[in-house]
């Protein structure tokens, strides 16, 4: 092979799973001279390629891939592997291409002008966004009783979940056959707070005897971050006005609650407002019904619920919070984790509630969710009925007189449905439920019983894809009753190049001692060879994990996981990326 006119790689983009190695050879001696980005751009190989030339230290800077990424922006396949490659990018790179694209975007078609600026955005974010920790340089601040509104506009900002890209895996295991129609189909997209600042960690410098107007001042800063972080999203079509999106699984309760543990995202946020407006309340009624009333009128379902949070406080007029009730979008009483705070305001405010506005509540929960909120091929008649089923008991245990009306169609739905019993009164209006023990987990974990390991991950997939509202979760309860079992089935799909980080960080957290005596060794292995580009986002779980199992790991395993662990804390990104 010593011509160079002969071409490596056809057209048809072979990928490197499909190469041979006489193939990876022409490759590696297309590319070893001259120009490489200029080579790059002409013969135009799949973007596939991209962390196999940087394994043969082809790629010295990140710039040489900038007009080979150019070339392909009409091509779906381009995006995919770029955002699993996501690590090579930084600032430059988006700077360069964003002006590239969009001298391209009128022949593009829709999809791909939607994809390609998440991916920018994430470039252009992701190192530069832990040169500096934010909350550690306000902290101080606060702490001298700095409370002016740049610095309450910079907490605000530092709070705000921030876009982050990056390879998606379906529960079928591959994407190829699919026909894409929105970003999310193309790439995993989140919404996260930089530098894994903590919402306890904010309250507890928050002054709890801070003026009302300072607080007022900060409630909406932060409402502004979250409507910007929502609108974002909702753009991105990770988050939507009816149905589950990426707010309800972030924040399953706007209320301080176990269930909200080990979530992230926008949970740190609306965490630190519910705090701060409760702690308002206590101080100004009227600054504190100013606050909620503006929620109740955010096109956000996210800032309805925070909304709904505050109209259980007693400071509110009841007339107030029964008026929301009453106008409410319907399915924010039934479906979505709105739901947990509907089910708490009933609780706490029906008896301030005036008969007249306690009727027309009861004729909207008779009425049951839209349903357009369900997918066609639901049960949607069955769905409608467990959903008024289950608020109209818990009304009930509670010892609410809901009248006539509701009480014949609660009857009518006993005797469609007689197998149904009520959900216990501590998981009323939770849709999925996280047990932190072994009660009332055969359930959920009859579902993976007679699957074989390397299929769980899949099956759970599956499973959580096509889950009714009230089910539970099958791969959490897996975790809790058999780890090493999920850690089987999480080793079979690492070794297919897929790592879940929300399934590796039930396992991590759910600490239940393993009874095979190689599963500890395994995690840790896995962890190690976990992909250096999105280690960063399993670090918290990790090193939770660690601390657990610091005594009984091997030295060979404990001290490289330790500095892996300690790295990835201070930066996201692989070492050497530009050398």
């Amino acid at each position: 092979m010593t011509e160079k006119n002969v071409k490596p790689i056809s057209p048809n983009k072979k990928t490197p799973a499909d190469a041979t190695p006489f193939d990876r050879e022409q490759l590696r001696f297309f590319l070893s001279g001259g120009d490489l980005a200029a080579t790059l751009s002409e013969f135009n190989p799949s973007l596939a390629w991209l962390p196999y030339l940087s394994e043969m230290k082809l790629i010295q800077s990140e710039r040489q891939l900038i007009a080979w990424i150019e070339r392909n922006f009409a091509d779906v396949d381009a995006v995919r592997d770029v955002v699993a490659n996501i690590h090579f990018f930084g600032r430059d790179t988006a700077d360069f291409l964003e002006h590239r694209l969009i001298a391209q975007s009128a022949n593009l078609p829709t999809l791909l002008v939607k994809s390609w600026p998440l991916i920018i955005r994430h470039m252009r974010t992701a190192k530069a966004g832990f040169a500096q920790n934010e909350w550690f340089e306000i902290a101080p601040q606060l702490t001298r009783g700095d409370y002016s509104a740049p610095l309450l506009e910079r907490l605000a900002n530092a709070l705000r979940p921030k876009l982050k890209v990056g390879k998606r895996f379906s529960w079928d295991g591959g994407t190829e056959d699919e026909v894409p129609e929105r970003p999310s189909d193309l790439m995993a997209i989140d919404y996260e707070v930089e530098d894994g600042v903590q919402s306890d960690d904010v309250l507890a410098a928050w002054p709890k005897n801070a003026e009302p107007e300072i607080d007022e001042t900060f409630l909406d800063q932060l409402t502004t971050a979250i409507s910007g972080a929502l609108a974002d999203a909702t753009d991105a079509g990770v988050e939507a006005a009816d149905g589950y999106s990426m707010s309800d699984t972030d924040v399953p309760s706007v209320e301080r609650h176990p269930q909200n543990e080990y979530h992230s995202g926008f949970q740190t946020i609306v965490r630190v407002i519910a705090e701060v407006w409760t702690g308002l309340a206590a101080k100004s009624s009227g600054k504190a019904l100013a606050v909620a009333e503006r929620w109740r009128d955010s096109p956000f379902r996210l800032i309805r619920r925070l909304a709904m949070f505050a109209f259980a406080d007693p400071v509110i007029p009841a007339d107030v919070a029964a008026d929301f009730l009453i106008d409410v979008p319907l399915g924010e009483l039934f479906l979505t984790n709105s739901s947990v705070e509907a089910y708490r305001l009933i609780r706490a405010r029906w008896s301030d509630f005036p008969p007249e506005k306690q009727q027309q509540i009861l004729l909207r929960i008779c009425e049951g969710p839209p349903r357009s909120w369900f997918q066609e091929s639901a049960d949607v008649d069955r769905q409608i009925d467990r959903t008024r089923y289950e608020l109209l008991s818990d009304m009930v245990r509670d010892g609410v007189d809901i009248g006539p009306q509701a009480g014949k169609l609660l009857a009518e739905i006993r005797e469609r449905w007689p197998q149904w019993k009520p959900m216990p009164a501590e998981r009323a209006g939770f849709h999925i439920w996280h047990e932190s023990g072994d009660s009332e987990l055969s359930d959920d974990t009859d579902k993976l019983k007679d699957i074989a390991d390397g299929e769980l991950v899949a099956e759970a997939r599956k499973i959580a894809a096509t889950a009714d509202f009230m089910a539970g979760d099958s791969w959490h309860s897996l975790c809790l009753s058999d780890p090493d079992r999920a850690l089987r089935g999480l080793d079979a799909a690492a070794r297919n190049g897929d790592w879940p980080k929300a399934y590796w960080e039930q396992l991590l957290w759910s600490g239940n001692d393993y009874r095979e005596g190689e599963t500890e060794q395994k995690i840790a292995e896995r962890l190690l060879q976990w992909p250096t580009d999105s280690f960063g986002t399993i670090a918290t779980a990790a090193s939770s994990w660690l601390k657990g199992h610091a005594k009984t790991l091997s030295d060979a395993l404990l001290w490289p996981l330790w500095d892996r662990i300690a790295d990835a804390t201070l930066i996201e990104t692989p070492e050497a990326e530009d050398a």
